[in-house]
Order: C-alpha cells, then sequence, then structure tokens
C-alpha cells in the first residue's frame, strides 16, 4: 500500500478564470434574495388579509345577532309605552311571556341554547353548578333536586352553568 500524494485536482482548469464564476453566484444569490423577499412579501399579505377575514366575519356575526335582537327591543319600547296602570295582570303577563319566547327564538337562531335540568335529571358537573345539595323522596344521589336558574350554551362551550340543588351522594 503506497499512500498517494498527489495534490487533488481543481474542479477547474488553473487557465479558466474564476471571474465567471464569481458572477454567476453573485447573480443566483440576487435572485435567490429576490425570491426570499418576494416569499416574505406574500407571507405578510396572506397574515393581513387573515386579520381582516377574521374581523370581517367578526363584524357579520355581531351585526346577525344585533338584527336578530332589534324586534325584541321594538316590541318592548310597544310594551313600555302602553298604560300599565289600566292593564290586566294577567295581559301584562300574556305580553312579557310573549316577549321572553321571542327572545329565545332569536338567541336560539344563533346556537344558543338553554341548559335547564328537569327534577331527577343527572348532575353534570360540565353544565350544572351545584349551589347546595338537599335530600328528595324519590331522587337519586347525585341528581338535580330543583333549578334555581337555567344555564346557556353555544356549540360546546358554556356561557353559564344552571344552578342547581343537588340530592347528596350517599
Amino acid at each position: 500500500m503506497s499512500m498517494d500524494t498527489a495534490e487533488p485536482k481543481p474542479d477547474t482548469a488553473p487557465d479558466e478564470p474564476i471571474e465567471p464564476t464569481i458572477e454567476s453566484l453573485q447573480d443566483e444569490l440576487v435572485r435567490k434574495h429576490d425570491a426570499y423577499l418576494r416569499a416574505l412579501a406574500e407571507s405578510q399579505n396572506i397574515q393581513r388579509r387573515s386579520i381582516e377575514n377574521e374581523a370581517r366575519a367578526r363584524h357579520s356575526g355581531i351585526v346577525q345577532v344585533a338584527n336578530s335582537l332589534v324586534p325584541v327591543l321594538e316590541n318592548m319600547d310597544l310594551a313600555l309605552v302602553q298604560d300599565l296602570a289600566s292593564m290586566e295582570p294577567a295581559k301584562l303577563a300574556a305580553a312579557v311571556t310573549m316577549l321572553r319566547t321571542e327572545l329565545l327564538k332569536a338567541i336560539e337562531k344563533h346556537g344558543i341554547v338553554r341548559i335547564d335540568p328537569a327534577r331527577g335529571d343527572a348532575f353534570d358537573p360540565h353544565c350544572h353548578q351545584a349551589v347546595m345539595q338537599q335530600p328528595a323522596d324519590g331522587i337519586a344521589p347525585g341528581s338535580v333536586v330543583q333549578c334555581f336558574q337555567a344555564g346557556y350554551r353555544l356549540g360546546d362551550h358554556i356561557l353559564r352553568s344552571a344552578k342547581v340543588v343537588v340530592s347528596p351522594s350517599e
């Protein structure tokens, strides 16, 4: 085994000028830098458009909810201009019930659902808040005895838990 002590051969012959290679590398560097700047600008434009689209979508959602609530407010205004002193309590209660129904329909149209557990329903800590425990005949342990205040959900998001009385666990 003999060791070859010959020098490695360069890629270019010694008589070829190095200048054209340097110029072509500089041109390629300029092209790559320009491509990088274009990609960066496009990325910034996409981010800006995304933020603008999100703001438009949020505004559109608010407009839709507001449009469904305005008729309820107008009917409340009509009810308030009535002479309440001369109105029979039953008619007043019917008007309030009508307004409540109209309001529930308006929010349900946007996916807001009322959480109103019935007596004997299983207690669900994800959508119920136990405010007290109270034993009750015929109610299984860990079940709703009474609903103090209804809750509301929007899809999987609980806006407010229903406040309930729960039968104590044994």
